[in-house]
Parts: C-alpha cells; structure tokens; sequence
C-alpha cells in the first residue's frame, strides 16, 4: 500500500489518499480491511487531516460496498455518474480542520507514533 498526503486547491486542507488498498480475496471477510482503514483513519485524524480520500473502480461493486459499509461516503471530487467513468471517489471526514502550527513532515511523525502507540496497547 502507498500513502500520499494532499492539499486541497483551492481550499487548502489536507487529506490522506491511500493507494492500492487491497485485501486478497482468501483474506477477506477476516475484519483485516476494517483495521487497515482504522489505522488510516486514526494516522489521518493524528496527523490533522480533513479526509481520507480513496478511488473505487466500478466494476468492483464489492470494493465499494465495503468502504461505504465502513462510513465513505461520495465525495464531491467524484466523476458524474452520467459521465460513466470506470471509478468513484468516495472519502470520509476525521474531524479534523488545518493546523498551521506544524509543519506537515512533523505532524505526520507524530501522527505515525501516536497510532503505532495505540496499536500495540492490549
């Protein structure tokens, strides 16, 4: 899996954009996806991000089910559904608004330590 932190334009918050999550199909149903996207969102939420953003490709309804059973949601950046493209964005919010106290590179330390932190409790 690849992170890639953005900023939006022109409003200038940012997001995480998780590429290639995927889960092997003798994997799945194992609740390993779920803890994927919670170390995701807990690292994004750590780190002051707005939103974890992500691409779904149509023609895996099951893909899309999931993360929507998960809380994303469309998100306003997604291709019209009459333009037929062959993938949906969805994303959902952290809560979280733009801190400009640090710098990006700092907050995302910080965010990684405090998530692995919370992982290893019991």
């Amino acid at each position: 899996m690849q992170l890639k932190l953005a900023r939006t334009k022109p409003r200038g918050y940012r997001i995480l954009c998780p590429y290639e999550v995927q889960v092997e199909a003798e994997g799945r149903r194992r609740g390993l996806g779920q803890r994927v996207l919670n170390v995701l969102e807990k690292l994004a939420h750590a780190t002051r991000m707005r939103y974890v953003r992500l691409t779904v490709l149509t023609h895996n309804p099951a893909a899309s089910a999931f993360f929507k059973a998960c809380g994303y949601i469309t998100d306003e950046t997604s291709p019209p559904k009459e333009e037929a493209a062959h993938y949906e964005i969805l994303s959902k919010t952290t809560g979280e608004g733009v801190s400009n106290a640090q710098t990006e590179e700092q907050s995302l330390t910080e965010g990684v330590r405090a998530v692995s932190v919370e992982n290893n409790q019991p």
